[in-house]
């Protein structure tokens, strides 16, 4: 049967006909954007089973160039369900360990840099380490500037899943002489050294991974240790003891206003004036503290009783940490309804809406139902993507496929093909196997197939905003494993697909609108302006990313803002200046926004001038609209995946202050005030 020749219909056939791209998309962009080539260079060749686990050397420059010290790293890649083990490997394993005594130079010497380990329990055992892939960072020392390197290391470790298999061979890589330029490696290896927490500050106990964990109490219990921690530290996610050999500690549990953490055995535990080691993990932030344990206080003496108090006071058990990540991800979601990336999207579902608005209330239910599948499928399908691309040792983060001019041109034609058709300028047939397909055959009314796609749409281009709590979410879902990571993008679609499932539970909300009639027509031109709109912005990003003529990270017309660099960031804080950067990218609205409402209008922008005048503060601007390693690197370090990202860093290793993702005025210059740019 010939299908109505709506603008509805148009517009879902062009949905249609372009889903198999949308999903395409979906599944590749981000490897489009950053996914690293098949190299030889900077590698050693791989030894191990694939089967159960393989390890090789990577380096991060291609020659060793003028350099004494060479950053290296030791890849795995694991079998599903097996891991390796951390320095400290808790209840039972073995940490991997690498002797160079093999290497022509017997000066050479290397020190391994741990990144932030999960907790794995196994038979009851509290083991902590790394799953899928990890890169541990080892610095090589003893080597003669401005000489090839040949290195000969054998590696041994324990990999272990349902039984424990040794695991090591010989590594052998050789670096020629020359220039020391980022190898393929360099990006990966970047983002595992962001993962290594960094000690608390001699004297100060501060640390730059974690300026807001600062520990006040280690006290010592019977069967375990008692942690308080200064007020204002996000929810602790685990916290690692380092103490005896042969004492290992369990998982933190809520404590009278504290955490406890239990050890195993109890009755070999002994605490002395030597100082533990704690690492702690409450994403973004970790840090690495060395604290001497009181002597015996009048703290509760069991695990439950300290569990049982804290439930009384609403503290909440161990899990609920999660919890309320998985709540601020929900929340994130929705809030991106709001945001303008969503707003051409809204505009499709509105003209679908209004030619559906007489339906029985059935179909309704069952096309929204059909966009909120859409967003959450979508949404599922990033984080394999992403994944995927982390296991490849690939760039990750929020919006960067907007990064690819090969996405863009894509998403240019498809919001331009959907403007014509709303305005009736161009038709494209469904072919009857297409129509079966999609249910638009004979028995069938209704096209849910669209609403499903306009749903994956909809995702797609939410991902160049990053409103409140999204930042936080993303960034503890790709620091954290895999659960994490579908786990918390499940709950920012859930989120984003909240109005969907809103509609599809009470139909009657559609009733609101006012009865199709002659004004539909006009309010379809509107909506197809709006997408006009989007492709354009689109191709204002898409020139940015051709022009070669620009340079990356220019700070644009604000001659105040300075180009970002490492360079530019150390030389202010050598000075004595704290920095305020600013990442941001043609493609990210919320930046957009940020700057336009904030930090280029008064009265921040006349505070900042006239500190910048005075010399002191420096104003830099990283810009992401390319794909940058450097700048990517720079978030990571700070717990970031995505933008818009402001901080201000501090001279003499004073914590950093971080701005959340959309900016008012009295945070900013209340943070101004905080690093002593302005006074108080």
């Amino acid at each position: 049967m010939p299908l109505p020749e709506t603008g509805n219909t148009k517009a879902f056939s062009l949905v249609l006909a372009s889903s198999g791209l949308i999903i395409a998309m979906i599944a590749a962009m981000v490897f489009l954007t950053a996914a690293p080539g098949a190299v030889r260079a900077s590698e050693s060749d791989w030894i191990g089973d694939p089967q159960i686990g393989e390890a090789r050397l990577v380096s991060a420059v291609r020659a060793t160039g003028d350099l004494d010290r060479v950053p290296l790293g030791i890849e795995f890649t694991l079998a599903a369900g097996w891991k390796i083990y951390w320095r400290t490997p808790g209840e039972a394993g073995l940490a991997p360990v690498i002797d160079l005594s093999a290497s022509p130079n017997p000066d050479l010497a290397g020190h391994i840099s741990w990144p932030l380990p999960q907790r794995f329990d196994a038979f009851g055992f509290d083991n902590f380490g790394y799953a899928n892939a990890v890169i541990l960072p080892f610095e090589l020392s003893g080597h003669e500037a401005g000489t090839p390197l040949q290195l000969v290391a054998d590696l041994e470790a324990l990999v272990c899943s349902d039984i424990c298999v040794p695991f090591g061979g010989r590594l052998e890589m050789a670096l020629p002489d020359g220039a020391a330029t980022a190898s393929p490696h360099a990006q990966a290896m970047a983002q595992f050294t962001a993962m290594v927490p960094r000690p608390a500050a001699s004297g100060r106990g501060i640390s730059a991974s974690g300026p807001s964990l600062r520990p006040v109490r280690a006290e010592a219990r019977p069967d375990g240790l008692y942690l308080e921690l200064a007020d204002g530290a996000p929810p602790i996610a685990d916290v690692f003891v380092e103490a005896q050999e042969d004492v290992a500690f369990k998982a933190p549990l809520p404590s009278k206003g504290g955490l406890f953490l239990e050890a195993v055995p109890a009755d070999k535990l002994v605490f002395d004036s030597t100082p533990v080691t704690l690492t702690i993990s409450a994403p973004p932030e970790m840090a690495e503290f060395r604290v001497v344990v009181e002597a015996q206080g009048n703290m509760p003496s069991s695990p439950e009783q300290s569990l049982e108090q804290s439930l009384e006071q609403g503290a909440g058990d161990a899990p609920g940490l999660s919890l309320r990540i998985i709540a601020l991800a929900f929340l994130g979601g929705l809030i991106l309804n709001l945001m303008p990336c969503v707003l051409p999207v809204l505009a499709l579902k509105l003209a679908a809406v209004l030619d559906a608005a007489g339906a029985p209330r059935r179909q309704l239910r069952l096309r929204f139902l059909a966009g909120a599948a859409g967003i959450l499928t979508s949404f599922v399908g990033l984080a394999g993507a992403l994944a995927l691309l982390r296991l490849a040792g690939g760039t990750v983060g929020w919006g960067i496929q907007f990064q690819n001019p090969v996405f863009l041109v894509v998403m240019m034609l498809m919001l331009g093909i959907f403007a014509l058709s709303l305005l009736d300028l161009v038709m494209i047939p469904i072919p009857r196997a297409a129509q079966r397909l999609a249910g638009l055959g004979q028995g069938a009314a209704h096209p849910y197939r669209g609403d499903f796609m306009a749903g994956m749409l909809a995702t797609v281009l939410a991902t160049p905003c990053s409103a409140p709590f999204v930042g936080t979410a993303v960034a503890v879902a790709l620091s954290g494993g895999m659960q994490d990571l579908f786990s918390i993008f499940i709950a920012l679609g859930l989120g984003l697909a909240a109005p969907w499932i809103a509609v599809a539970a009470q139909p009657s909300f559609v009733g609101f609108l006012p009865r199709p009639g002659p004004w539909m027509p006009w309010l379809k031109r509107g909506l197809a302006l709006l997408l006009l709109g989007t492709m354009i912005w689109l191709g204002s990003v898409l020139l940015a990313l051709l022009d070669v003529s620009s340079q990356p990270g220019a700070a644009g017309d604000n001659a105040r803002w300075g180009v970002w660099s490492q360079q530019a960031v150390s030389q202010s804080l050598a000075d004595g200046r704290p920095v305020f950067v600013d990442v941001t990218a043609d493609w990210c609205v919320t930046c957009k926004a940020n700057k336009a409402l904030v930090l280029d209008r008064k009265p921040v922008s006349s505070v900042m001038a006239e500190a910048v005048a005075v010399n002191r503060l420096t104003l830099l601007r990283a810009d992401w609209t390319r794909p940058d390693a450097d700048i990517a690197a720079f978030l990571a370090s700070h717990g970031r995946y995505g933008i818009p990202f402001n901080i201000i860093l501090r001279p003499g290793g004073a914590p950093a202050i971080i701005l959340p993702e959309l900016l008012r005025d009295t945070a900013v210059l209340t943070a101004l005030e905080n690093a002593s740019v302005t006074a108080k």
